[in-house]
């Protein structure tokens, strides 16, 4: 049943996103901060056995590090109005991918354990 959960929810995502446009929540920055921060997360916890969870959970730490990174380099960069929006939707990506992350793994988490 868990695997069908699973199914069901990378679907609904992936159906809403191909509705507007795909390309728009494809990001590879927030992709490498977020996938490369879990994993670093993963060996600071040092512990193998809770490696899913670890890594579920480092995803969403490092969303929000993503977002405020985007939020700071926006900032940085003095976006007009114009352009304020669409760089606003990048910045909120890595959290996007964070807690995307977090639910798929709390889900093989639990058949891990079974």
């Amino acid at each position: 049943m868990r695997i069908i959960g699973i199914i069901i929810i990378i679907g609904m995502v992936v159906g809403a996103a191909s509705t507007i446009d795909y390309k728009m929540f494809i990001d590879l920055p927030s992709i490498l901060i977020v996938v490369g921060g879990s994993l670093g997360y993963v060996l600071a916890k040092g512990k193998s056995s809770n490696f899913i969870k670890n890594f579920g959970d480092g995803s969403v730490y490092m969303g929000w590090i993503g977002l405020m990174i985007g939020i700071v380099m926006i900032g940085n960069q003095n976006a007009n109005t114009d352009n304020i929006w669409p760089a606003f939707s990048v910045a909120f990506l890595p959290l996007l991918y964070g807690y995307f992350i977090k639910i798929i793994s709390t889900g093989l988490e639990k058949i891990n354990n079974e």
